[in-house]
């Protein structure tokens, strides 16, 4: 209830001075000097309009009661609160377990500092996190709550999103964007993934990443967990967002870049792999040889890689023969054959199915459809060359890493190379092949 000047405890020496009649000021150098002696007053109080909130019982007696009780008495002058949502103080009428009723040295007549009165009835202590919401850190729970009635749950001052949304304005694309991904729990509001307090994982995320991303990613989870080999990213903490950004893209798949970009924010150094082995420096290569292959040409590592796991090297995501050598099967060459057309490897006549041919000899199927056919390696860089059609300036070869040059020379109708593995051979596409090359 809200104070009385009648339950100021007086000094004796005010005592013996007690008015026996009314009297029009009430706070003199001798009697109630605490009650004015604030740095902000209750107007009433600024304007020595005492009898505004109380009332005479007994002016020779010199006491006094409220006008009202609660909540009524300060409705006399404030504006009650009707919307639908009412602090518990406000709805109970207990006004005075917030505010002082004379004056304070805090805003709004507060009793204490925002950040510690909020907490005598709210007792999270959220000191003890490592990651805390700025207004939280900072005591100002009213920049999000409302201190009296909210039409929004938990007095909050806007729906959910667009509170967020009057700081973190940056994170939602702006009025009129047009071919914008949004991530799906931005419709379900911030606090999907954010505690709007505090917590102990960055940016206040309700967990760590990748085990947040789980939650609604499952199905990409247990891809993970079963695969063979996983993309570090997918698995590291915090990897998700290496690669995706977790409010909205101009991309597909809330991509960060456009690939090839996206991925030589890893790959441009040498990367060791637990096998013992060694990433390319993918950047250095693709900026030092200037034929690329189609799907980097065309922004699509993920045509080939799977971005997360998967059960064949290097994350391919069909079979393609490591090996130099290998037996042609259409299911060995699922890789390529998801963009070449099998006709290229398994027709001998290659007229209207590859430049690659002698007359109307297939080249391709000469090499590769075999007992002991060479991959598409065994030629062909997978990623970029300096040479037309991807073609590799050597290959290596065998346990010791023997280098085969290859020497390939391109020419108006067709072109020639002298490899470590035969003789000096040329092709046309205008002459039928000699019989020895058949």
């Amino acid at each position: 209830l809200l104070i009385g000047l009648a339950d100021v405890t007086l000094a004796p020496a005010m005592a013996a001075d007690k008015p026996v009649g009314e009297t029009p000021l009430c706070a003199t150098e001798s009697c109630h000097v605490g009650i004015v002696d604030r740095k902000l007053l209750h107007a009433p109080v600024q304007d020595r309009r005492c009898l505004d909130c109380h009332e005479y019982v007994s002016a020779a007696e010199h006491t006094f009661r409220l006008k009202a009780e609660g909540e009524a008495l300060c409705a006399t002058c404030h504006q009650a609160h009707e919307k639908p949502f009412v602090h518990p103080p406000v709805r109970d009428g207990r006004c005075s377990d917030c505010h002082d009723a004379h004056g304070s040295d805090q805003p709004q007549l507060l009793l204490d500092r925002p950040e510690k009165l909020c907490v005598r009835c709210h007792k999270q202590d959220f000191s003890a996190r490592k990651f805390v919401h700025g207004p939280v850190a900072v005591g100002a729970c009213v920049v999000c709550h409302a201190s009296h009635s909210s039409a929004y749950p938990n007095l909050l001052v806007d729906s959910g999103e667009k509170l967020c949304l009057n700081c973190h304005d940056d994170l939602t694309p702006k009025p009129g964007s047009i071919g914008v991904h949004l991530h799906a729990p931005m419709a379900s509001g911030c606090t999907k993934c954010h505690d709007p307090h505090a917590t102990d994982h960055p940016h206040q995320l309700e967990k760590d990443v990748p085990e947040l991303c789980f939650e609604c990613h499952a199905g990409i989870r247990d891809a993970i967990a079963a695969a063979s080999v996983k993309h570090a990213p997918a698995v590291e903490p915090g990897g998700c967002t290496r690669c995706h950004t977790p409010h909205f893209s101009s991309l597909p798949k809330l991509q960060k870049a456009a690939q090839p970009d996206l991925c030589l924010d890893c790959h441009n150094a040498a990367l060791p792999l637990a096998s013992g082995e060694t990433l390319t420096n993918m950047a250095k290569l693709l900026a030092d040889n200037p034929d690329h292959h189609g799907p980097i040409r065309e922004g699509a590592c993920t045509a080939c890689h799977h971005p997360h796991s998967g059960d064949i090297f290097r994350l391919l995501y069909k079979a393609y023969p490591p090996e130099f050598y290998a037996s042609f099967d259409e299911s060995r060459y699922a890789l390529c054959l998801s963009c070449h057309i099998k006709d290229m490897v398994e027709k001998p006549n290659g007229k209207g199915v590859t430049g690659f041919r002698n007359g109307d000899l297939n080249l391709h199927w000469v090499h590769v459809n075999r007992e002991k056919g060479r991959t598409c390696r065994a030629c062909h860089e997978v990623h970029a060359s300096k040479r037309p059609f991807h073609i590799r300036e050597e290959v290596p070869f065998g346990r010791g890493g023997w280098e085969l040059p290859i020497n390939f020379q391109k020419s108006d109708t067709g072109g020639q190379c002298t490899p470590g593995c035969h003789k000096l051979r040329t092709y046309t596409r205008e002459t039928p092949a000699p019989a020895d090359q058949r």
